[in-house]
């Protein structure tokens, strides 16, 4: 089956937790053992949610507008204040209190604009010319600091701000409760060359309303193609997939599925490839890399060697790759960005319409090139390291993502 037809049996929601989330893990299982593969299921348990609705009031107008992820059913009546950058908050420290806040934007992340002010809500403005973006809370946030918060399209805001210093309505409609997530793991054994593990990964879940054809239905199928491919050309080395779920709501299948095989991981795991975004018919191919400057080369290199052009940066991605970073496991991230289809991310725009063949293609092979040589090679080519470049980068991310204090467990390294 081509790409874009195994993308189109996933065109539909799947959020972490939910019946859309069974039916693609259904789907995707079903399509392994049609090729004689036998996956097994990993569950895990999240804050969840189904996908709400939102409605903002001002005497007879309404707005319709996407809730964040863990807010429950809720009406807030207050006083609607437009602040271009919601800086303010920190810097105007309780000038705010009992206002509900539209902003455009800010450097701080949603929890820090909640812990530092006593606002009734906040309403983000979503980029032009599409619809309102879907975002979550994160799972640690304290319940306290879970107000009602919401993304609007930027056309509707327009028209908000004009009504700032007027009294409005926020309701919302959405159940929260906890919910069980599951990981897709399958197991192609090598021939017996040594005992490393090498893991391909990527994320079937989607943000709330969207179809995520592009995020990432498009890596998705990636896996589904790698896996055919490998099961009819046996490895010398054991490869195992994992399809994660709950990674638009934080990383939460990669990092539960760090915590429950973390001595697997130590002992045997040496690189990460994950494959996140796709689809566009014209846009460009990019490798980020979170490693080591010599990983950067060996991949670029094997990608050129096979007319493949990605462009490549050493950098963390914020994606299933950034689990692994704790135990100084490398990753290589493969994407296609900057087109139609990667335009309309974490919107209900997100649909197989907008991805091709052609789109997909790429960063499928680039997948299969990467590890095939790594699978195949006479020694293992690639050093369990991280650039200490990059650490720093990857503590904020950890933080940011969990909220809790990050601890890497690197190998210790001379430093003059």
């Amino acid at each position: 089956m081509k790409l874009l037809n195994l993308l189109k049996t996933l065109d539909y929601e799947r959020l972490a937790g939910t019946d859309g989330e069974q039916r693609a893990y259904q789907t995707i299982i079903n399509h392994l053992k049609s090729i004689n593969l036998k996956p097994h299921l990993e569950t895990f348990e999240i804050d969840g949610f189904e996908s709400g609705t939102a409605e903002l009031i001002c005497g007879s107008k309404s707005w319709e507008a996407t809730p964040y992820g863990l807010c429950g059913d809720s009406s807030t009546t207050g006083e609607l204040l437009y602040l271009e950058n919601a800086d303010a908050l920190f810097l105007r420290p309780g000038a705010y209190d009992g206002k509900i806040i539209l902003y455009n934007h800010s450097s701080k992340r949603l929890h820090e604009l909640v812990s530092c002010s006593s606002i009734k809500a906040l309403i983000g403005v979503s980029a032009p010319h599409k619809k309102a973006y879907s975002y979550s809370y994160r799972q640690n946030m304290p319940k306290e600091e879970l107000i009602p918060s919401l993304m609007i399209r930027y056309d509707y805001a327009q028209a908000l701000m004009k009504l700032s210093g007027q009294v409005i309505t926020i309701n919302i409609r959405q159940k929260a409760e906890k919910k069980v997530a599951h990981n897709i793991v399958l197991d192609i054994p090598g021939t017996g060359i040594d005992n490393s593990l090498t893991m391909l990964v990527g994320h079937y879940d989607t943000v709330a309303r969207s179809h995520g054809a592009s995020d990432n239905a498009a890596g998705t199928v990636s896996l589904i193609k790698a896996a055919e491919y490998f099961s009819k050309h046996k490895p010398a080395r054991d490869l195992r997939i994992v399809w994660f779920s709950g990674e638009e709501l934080g990383l939460l299948g990669s990092f539960a599925y760090a915590n429950a095989h973390e001595d697997e991981i130590r002992q045997r795991l040496r690189l990460v490839v994950n494959v996140d975004l796709g689809g566009d018919p014209i846009g460009r191919n990019v490798l980020f890399v979170l490693g080591t400057k010599e990983l950067m080369g060996y991949a670029t290199g094997l990608l050129r060697g096979k007319g493949l052009l990605f462009a490549e940066q050493l950098n963390i991605y914020s994606s299933d790759g950034m689990p692994f970073s704790v135990f100084e496991i490398p990753s290589l991230n493969i994407a296609r960005v900057g087109g139609t289809a990667l335009f309309t991310g974490h919107t209900e725009e997100d649909t197989a319409k907008l991805c091709t063949e052609y789109g997909l293609t790429e960063i499928y092979l680039a997948t299969q090139t990467l590890l095939d040589h790594v699978l195949n090679s006479q020694f293992y080519p690639i050093n369990k390291e991280i650039d200490d470049s990059l650490r720093d980068k990857i503590e904020r991310y950890l933080w940011n993502s969990t909220l809790t204090k990050p601890d890497l467990f690197w190998r210790e390294k001379y430093k003059k």
